[in-house]
């Protein structure tokens, strides 16, 4: 697991502790699922990978599959943790738990009213994305091209 030049340690700037936030890169056929972040959200508008908060207790994998069925309506066979972050925004920390997910069973739907769609990865270098996301999109260009 690599870490990201921009993991820090410690409290938020808003005086809590970093957001734990379980994140899935979900592959099929070597595309890619993200989701658009809707209007009136932290980051409104920028495309991300599915994912959520994990909660107090909870270990991230089970975060991670009770975010995805609930945020796209998916089920995974295989997750692995590939990289591990925290990035803080102006507003808040977070500690962001990047799993690769393989063997989907389902076809992805907006269970939250956002727009979803598959794209390469070079596609992503023309979607705005979050900037937590910057260097797990760059191991993930460099895997699959």
């Amino acid at each position: 697991m690599r870490q990201g030049p921009e993991q820090r340690k410690g409290k938020s700037q808003t005086g809590g502790p970093p957001v734990p936030v379980a994140v899935a890169i979900l592959l099929r056929e070597n595309r890619i699922l993200v989701t658009q972040r809707r209007e009136g959200t932290h980051l409104a508008g920028t495309w991300e990978f599915p994912g959520g908060k994990v909660l107090a207790g909870e270990e991230p994998q089970v975060a991670l599959r009770r975010e995805v069925e609930e945020e796209v309506g998916v089920r995974f066979d295989k997750c692995t943790l590939i990289h591990r972050q925290q990035h803080a925004y102006a507003e808040r920390q977070v500690d962001l738990y990047f799993y690769l997910c393989t063997g989907l069973t389902g076809e992805p739907a907006s269970t939250e009213g956002q727009e979803i769609r598959w794209v390469s990865a070079s596609d992503l270098d023309h979607l705005p994305t979050p900037a937590a996301n910057a260097e797990v999109i760059r191991m993930i260009q460099d895997q699959l091209g």
